[in-house]
């Protein structure tokens, strides 16, 4: 009986989940963003680093996706957001520490198709430490705000040419 109701409810959540994927395939909202279209952005004092906005505004209420171009050698200073955000290394190899002691050597090296979380109010810094670019893509809720550790710091910074 037990197996029977499971099989029932898998049943229904499946042909609810069916319909609703029909039902939506007509939405007007969708939409379809390719690499090429995106349009990159000079992050401002960020020595190279770029960035795109995908969807959303992250100044303003709701999700919004952007994605973050770390120039080779090129990090940022340990810093903090006031909402989450969810970050996902599209391409090269992006390296992330936790704390408010910026420390390259011992960052995390995190490689395309790898996933951080950062949770809101808690320190990180990041980028790209190795001799290549790395891509990332961030997707939070908006309105955010970044706020440095050590506000007498630049933010980012070029650890090797």
């Amino acid at each position: 009986m037990k197996a029977m109701v499971s099989t029932s409810i898998f049943s229904l959540l499946f042909c609810l989940l069916i319909a609703n994927a029909s039902a939506d395939s007509s939405a007007p909202d969708f939409q379809v963003v390719q690499a090429d279209e995106l349009k990159w952005m000079p992050v401002p004092d960020g020595l190279g680093a770029q960035f795109a906005v995908v969807r959303g505004n992250p100044t303003e209420s709701g999700v919004y996706v952007i994605r973050v171009r770390f120039p080779a050698g090129v990090m940022d200073r340990p810093h903090r957001h006031s909402a989450d955000r969810h970050v996902t290394v599209i391409e090269g190899n992006w390296f992330a520490g936790v704390g408010d002691e910026f420390d390259p050597e011992s960052a995390q090296e995190i490689t395309a198709g790898g996933y951080m979380f950062h949770p809101a109010g808690e320190a990180h810094w990041d980028g790209a430490r190795d001799d290549s670019d790395a891509i990332v893509q961030i997707i939070g809720n908006g309105p955010v705000t970044t706020e440095l550790s050590d506000s007498g710091e630049a933010m980012w910074i070029r650890i090797h040419d």
